[in-house]
Parts: C-alpha cells; structure tokens; sequence
C-alpha cells in the first residue's frame, strides 16, 4: 500500500471515530462516560471500539480503534481525547452558526 492510499485509510478511519461518538457527545455524554463505556460497533465493513484488542495488542479506552473502514483493514488508534474534542468543536462551531441565523435584523 502506497503512502497515499495509507493516508486516505487513515482520514477515513477519523471520521468513521467522529461520526462514531458525535450522537453521544450531541447529547452530552462526558468524555469520562465514553472512555467509561467500552462501546464498540462492528458492521459489514466498518469496525470501531473504545479501547479493546488490536493488532494483537490490548489497547486502553484513552484510544478509539477503527479495524476496518470501507471494507479495508484499517488498524488506526486515535486519542478518544482528541476525537471528543473535535467533535464537541464541530458541534459548538454548527450551534454558533445557526444562531447567528438566527438573531434578528
């Protein structure tokens, strides 16, 4: 695999992360209660977990692991900190837009 098709893996392996959490960061859930929670999601073709088993090595839930993404092996760990923090950034910046909408004048 080529460094660029590394590099598409791995983007898409981030925002499968993001679009992991956003619902539960949208409704408030803490950092601590995600890192608390061990979630996983497995599907046809896209694998994603709070901490657990990857690439033959246990992994502690400050990681969010993505196994698989689009059908391809993946095997990326990111910082859950790093992926709650921009998702919670994403979704601070979506409110400060609509309510610019929305303010009179």
């Amino acid at each position: 695999m080529d460094s660029h098709e590394q590099y598409e893996i791995e983007q898409a392996a981030r925002a499968l992360a993001k679009r992991f959490i956003r619902p539960y960061v949208e409704r408030g859930d803490s950092f601590e209660s995600l890192k608390k929670s061990h979630m996983g999601m497995g599907c046809t073709g896209e694998s994603v977990c709070i901490g657990g088993w990857m690439n033959g090595k246990s992994w502690s839930t400050d990681y969010i692991l993505v196994s698989k993404v689009r059908g391809r092996e993946a095997n990326v760990a990111f910082r859950l900190f790093d992926i709650f923090r921009e998702v919670k950034g994403e979704i601070l910046s979506a409110r400060a837009v609509d309510d610019f909408r929305l303010e009179p004048g």
